[in-house]
């Protein structure tokens, strides 16, 4: 799969991973609607990409994963086109959530506004200790909006209360015991944790990932009843597939899976 020369983001497959890097440094990564589409396109291509099994999304800058939505591209919109502008976050979100590939966000410094609805619509989240994560748009008049619904389900109602509500920043250490964060590490450690992760996930199998992925989302969007209902039917299906017999067998035989994807 080719993977072109972007001008907000940089693409490079590593082996089993590809590595999707925010590349706005001289405005901490701020999106616009070409980051937007940029973003959206390469994620489309990796799910098509039989030889990527997991997308890593990075940030070029020193300073912060992402600041949020561009100001300088939002500030004299008016009603729809604020309207719509959502509703490309919410497309670049989505897909995040419901590709059937692991998404892994490294973060090291500023996760702010919709750079946090960004990192929370991956898969695991990975920081540095000098980390910083908040709402601060309320700060600006303006609420909370797009994937900002998913933060009730990941730090509580309370949680996103006081974010969504004081805009303040949380350290990496009250973020991780809110449970926002997987691991947060020392800035020396970063690279090391994100690649221990990364080669863990990657060498699943492809199948029963994006299936798991799938399952995860209707635990997300649909009733209790409903979702159990899907996954009963949807491992029906997994079951059918040539890794899950491979796991199986090898579990029985003691030995690592060797997984095709198939």
């Amino acid at each position: 799969m080719d993977y072109p020369s972007y001008e907000t983001i940089l693409c490079k497959p590593e082996g089993r991973v590809l590595r999707l890097t925010l590349n706005r440094p001289k405005v901490l990564n701020a999106m616009d609607q070409r980051l937007l589409e940029e973003t959206r396109d390469a994620v489309n291509r990796a799910a098509q990409d039989d030889s990527i099994g997991l997308i890593l999304v990075d940030s070029a800058s020193d300073r912060a994963f992402s600041a949020g939505i561009d100001v300088a591209y939002v500030k004299d919109m008016q009603g729809v086109e604020a309207r719509d502008i959502g509703r490309e976050l919410h497309k670049t979100f989505l897909l995040l959530r419901t590709v059937e590939k692991p998404v892994v966000a490294a973060i090291d410094g500023l996760c702010l506004g919709a750079g946090l609805e960004f990192a929370i619509s991956c898969d695991i989240m990975i920081a540095t200790n000098r980390s910083r994560f908040g709402l601060p748009n309320i700060d600006r008049g303006i609420p909370a909006i797009v994937e900002a619904a998913i933060l009730p389900m990941v730090v509580g109602l309370q949680g996103a209360r006081e974010m969504a509500f004081t805009g303040e920043f949380w350290d990496a250490a009250k973020a991780a015991r809110r449970g926002l964060l997987h691991a947060v590490v020392a800035p020396y450690n970063f690279t090391t944790e994100v690649d221990r992760w990364c080669a863990n996930l990657a060498k699943k199998s492809a199948t029963g990932m994006g299936t798991q992925k799938e399952i995860i989302h209707k635990w997300m969007t649909t009733d209790m009843e409903s979702a159990i209902d899907f996954s009963i039917n949807t491992v029906m299906l997994n079951f059918m597939s040539r890794d899950q017999k491979e796991g199986m067998a090898a579990f029985v035989e003691k030995r690592d899976a060797e997984f095709a994807g198939e």
